[in-house]
């Protein structure tokens, strides 16, 4: 992978990422499926993430859960390995290494546009326009818009790890301490 995580969780999710072969886009939708699933079913969290239930009928419920949504046979034998190992527990912050792997693979980029108000459909697209023109030659930026009233006003962007925070409130924040440093 493009993206490295030397964290146990990350390498489980490079080992499924190599061993995902030509089938990346497929390995993807079916983890991000389990990811949902779990989100959707606490009963079905609760089973994944409980270390006392026995690991045959562990195995048994994920193999029927997953030949039902026809999942890819190397994630199935994935869970299997997180099983055997007891790390099935991990699962969620696997899936969430694995997206990383994925959209640095697929030059993915996530961008959070945080606004006091809502922005309108052309604020959004000069907002992206100046993105892209910051982000990486063949980026493809994943726009996502939030409000918060907390920033007074002004944006807060945060591109992949980069945070431009160019809001009302950082902006008081600074003023003030620098208001507050004593004259010498």
């Amino acid at each position: 992978p493009k993206h490295e995580d030397g964290t146990l969780e990350g390498r489980y999710a490079t080992a499924l990422f190599m061993a995902s072969g030509g089938k990346l886009d497929k390995v993807y939708a079916d983890m991000a499926g389990l990811r949902e699933m779990m989100e959707a079913s606490p009963h079905f969290k609760m089973m994944v993430e409980t270390p006392g239930i026995d690991p045959e009928s562990k195995v048994k419920a994920l193999e029927a859960v997953c030949k039902k949504a026809g999942t890819e046979a190397a994630v199935v034998n994935f869970l299997k390995v997180l099983v055997e190992n007891k790390r099935i527990a991990k699962l969620c912050r696997i899936v969430d290494l694995f997206e990383v792997f994925y959209r640095a693979e697929k030059g993915l980029v996530p961008c959070k546009v945080t606004s006091a108000a809502p922005l309108t459909d052309a604020q959004q697209k000069a907002v992206k326009a100046a993105m892209e023109k910051r982000a990486e030659k063949g980026a493809q930026l994943l726009m996502e818009y939030t409000v918060s009233p907390a920033i007074m006003g002004g944006l807060v962007v945060k591109m992949g790890e980069a945070v431009l925070d160019n809001s009302v409130a950082s902006r008081l924040e600074r003023m003030q301490t620098q208001l507050l440093v004593p004259l010498s």
